[in-house]
């Protein structure tokens, strides 16, 4: 099971086998439902990174965001990055205050007074390939920028995506309604009202707190000078929407967090009666009974 069978609420994690139901008979009405998966690799990211520069002048500031920001640039490139696929994206440019303490004879009091200027902005960064991630975080930490906010998943057909679960769904939905009419239900003469709902699942909404097994230690060396410097750290894992509830999964072994396409199909089938009506007159029986105890059955028209 692997070390996440420690956690609490592991069992959430956990891709469940059941199957959900997917049939039901409500008087007569048939409820067929499938559900249907797709996992695609995405055709392109975008990272976005954050840099905070302070300074003492608005010019000390704006330089040495520059600097970082030009440093970043030229290492992009050797990696294969086009200036085209990166855009710096301005946040904010504030001047900092600082508390001054002004002492009297009684009291003391404080007051804001100017100590530099901060400015922020944010790059993000286009890339195609997955693995290229690493040597852009490299790129960045050999600039100080460490702050990786978040990377975006981009699928270019995603309208194509929905109309291959629509066939595969579509095809199941037929093969369902072929074996109940084996079962001897009129499904060919039952009223039908169809409905369809779709959904995505990206890698930034999939990822999972985790608290890791391990111990780890930045001065495990410096034995006798530190009390307690082993500590437990928290991570994160990919955690795929399970394919228990679903009929159909296509592309169902990745090894890259894929976007995760849903796709469900629902029908109602109202089905012809059992049991032919029949009327009240048909139904209600009306005696006569005789002066001599005989009870005979009357027509009424």
């Amino acid at each position: 099971m692997g070390n996440l069978m420690y956690e609490s609420n592991s069992r959430i994690y956990f891709q469940q086998a059941e199957q959900a139901v997917k049939a039901s008979l409500q008087g007569n009405v048939l409820v067929l439902e499938v559900n249907a998966m797709m996992n695609m690799r995405a055709d392109s990211y975008l990272a976005i990174f954050n840099l905070n520069q302070l300074g003492q002048t608005a010019d000390e500031a704006d330089s040495l965001m520059n600097q970082r920001v030009e440093g970043m640039m030229a290492r992009l490139r050797k990696i294969g990055i086009k200036d085209a696929d990166a855009f710096t994206d301005m946040l904010s440019f504030v001047p900092v205050y600082e508390l001054e303490a002004t002492r009297k004879l009684f009291s003391t009091s404080y007051q804001e007074v100017p100590a530099g200027f901060e400015i922020q902005k944010n790059i993000h960064i286009k890339f195609r390939d997955a693995r290229a991630l690493d040597k852009i975080v490299s790129a960045a930490a050999k600039e100080g920028i460490y702050d990786l906010v978040k990377v975006d998943y981009f699928v270019d057909q995603q309208s194509a995506c929905y109309d291959t679960l629509r066939m595969f769904a579509t095809r199941l939905m037929l093969d369902k309604l072929k074996n109940f009419t084996k079962l001897g239900l009129k499904v060919e003469e039952s009223h039908r009202i169809a409905g369809e709902k779709n959904g995505a699942y990206f890698p930034l909404d999939r990822y999972t707190a985790y608290q890791s097994r391990t111990r780890t230690s930045l001065n495990s060396r410096r034995k006798g000078q530190l009390l307690d410097d082993v500590r437990k750290p928290s991570t994160l894992f990919y955690n795929k929407v399970p394919y228990g509830n679903f009929d159909i999964v296509l592309h169902a072994d990745i090894t890259e967090p894929p976007v995760q396409y849903t796709y469900n199909l629902t029908l109602h089938c109202q089905l012809p009666e059992a049991f032919p009506k029949k009327e009240a007159k048909d139904i209600i029986k009306y005696l006569w009974l005789s002066d001599k105890g005989e009870a005979k059955t009357i027509m009424l028209p």
